[in-house]
């Protein structure tokens, strides 16, 4: 019998089905993979909607997203103007206690600063004596006042300058 494959080539030719065998089952796992793949899109696809027409659900999107950056706009102008509303309002107030006389006693005077974030405001000060407490109020404008202040009124107005920068 006379054979077409000679004998000793026979085991390059089984050796080499092998080899396409494998090929073809990576080639076949890597169809199932993707098969896989496309019918997860194709599921989530139809959770859309069954009869879903493609361009209706495109621009309804459309429109969404173009609402949403409406929204977007309008919301960023309010952030503006409410920085530039929080510069013109008071922020913390800083206060310092001392004895108005120098006399023995506690540190029952006191001055207190109510200023924005431009240094315009009040000072208000209480010297406490011991028959009398008089309270002042003076305002301030870029940190200055056309009143004459005090060294503890000078003093609690850099506090408050002081305490701005620290933030």
């Amino acid at each position: 019998m006379s054979s077409l494959i000679p004998q000793q080539y026979l085991w390059m030719v089984a050796a080499g089905a092998v080899l396409l065998a494998v090929i073809a089952l990576i080639f076949v796992f890597s169809l199932m993979a993707s098969l896989r793949r496309l019918r997860k899109q194709n599921k989530r696809w139809k959770s859309i909607h069954s009869s879903a027409d493609l361009e209706a659900v495109y621009e309804s999107t459309v429109l969404a997203v173009k609402k949403m950056e409406s929204e977007l706009e309008h919301l960023q102008s309010q952030v503006v103007g409410l920085k530039q509303a929080l510069q013109s309002k008071v922020t913390t107030p800083r206060l310092i206690r001392y004895n108005g006389f120098g006399e023995s006693g506690n540190d029952l005077s006191y001055s207190v600063a109510f200023l924005d974030d431009a240094n315009n405001g009040v000072v208000l000060s209480s010297i406490y004596g011991r028959e009398e407490s008089h309270t002042y109020g003076k305002p301030i404008e870029a940190g200055q006042s056309p009143y004459t202040l005090t060294a503890e009124e000078q003093k609690v107005i850099r506090a408050k300058e002081q305490s701005r920068h620290n933030e």
